[in-house]
């Protein structure tokens, strides 16, 4: 039986969160494990958190967990939920990789400004760290039914592990796989013969059974940035789901050059996928 991870906060965004994850799982034959961090609402991250409020949080927990469960779209769906008594994002990626997670589900209603420079989304966070590929979902039908990926990608060979992960991801959807290019301005700018050769090498690589109609099959889409071109295409395309390979940077890097996937999984007003290189 395959295994969605749901970190859970118990606010009306996670809600959502499992309330999708539950669709998903019923279609796939999945169980939902439901993990709460301690410290995500309230203070027991504290180091000067004492024993008992440590115990008494806990059976606090325990007991939304249990009307957590109740839920009617949960019904029939195996949920086993668990308590991290630390507030860790590195945390989440290690019991995702644990517990053979196929997926990861998570809401966000997004940050801007100032926060998102210095602090950013919980959601940011676990893209940020999981190697496991995570679903955010946004104000969306929590029928989850996605029948059009779009795969983004700058077709490098070094995004060849993230694109076999969404190749897996969108087989379980059911759902099927479009190709987008964002061609940029400035020193990143390609002829069409550089975008077909990068496009032809990388199709060879992954062993597709026609790489040359592979390449045809390929969206180009000029703009003045990758998020800009994702958004503006993805508006007109029908688009389901925006599938995007990720980096996972962190620290100072982060904070000076950003992330894509990042940025547009937190912008986006349709689920994203984010798949780690």
């Amino acid at each position: 039986m395959k295994t969605i991870l749901i970190p859970i906060d118990f606010s009306q965004t996670s809600h959502k969160a499992l309330e999708v994850g539950a669709t998903i799982a019923k279609r796939i034959k999945a169980k939902l494990v439901l993990i709460h961090m301690a410290g995500l609402e309230v203070g027991l991250n504290e180091k000067n958190t004492s024993f008992e409020q440590a115990i008494f949080y806990s059976k606090v927990v325990g007991k939304k967990f249990e009307e957590l469960v109740q839920e009617p779209y949960l019904e029939g769906v195996t949920v086993e939920p668990i308590l991290q008594k630390h507030l860790d994002f590195e945390g989440i990626n290690e019991l995702a990789k644990e517990i053979d997670a196929a997926l990861v589900v998570m809401a966000t209603q997004g940050s801007k400004g100032l926060a998102e420079i210095i602090k950013g989304s919980n959601t940011e966070k676990v893209v940020r760290y999981s190697e496991v590929p995570v679903l955010v979902i946004k104000d969306n039908d929590l029928q989850f039914a996605p029948e059009r990926m779009l795969y983004v990608s700058d077709f490098n060979i070094e995004t060849i592990k993230a694109y076999h992960r969404m190749v897996e991801i969108a087989t379980l959807f059911n759902a099927r796989i479009e190709f987008l290019y964002v061609n940029l301005p400035g020193s990143n700018f390609k002829s069409t013969s550089e975008m077909d050769e990068t496009l032809l090498n990388f199709f060879k690589e992954v062993k597709h059974p026609d790489p040359v109609k592979a390449i045809q099959m390929v969206n180009r889409h000029a703009d003045y940035s990758v998020e800009q071109g994702v958004m503006n295409f993805s508006a007109i395309s029908g688009t389901d789901v925006i599938a995007i390979p990720t980096h996972g940077r962190t620290g100072l890097s982060h904070i000076l050059k950003g992330s894509i996937s990042e940025d547009i999984a937190n912008h986006s007003v349709m689920p994203v996928l984010t798949v780690k290189m």
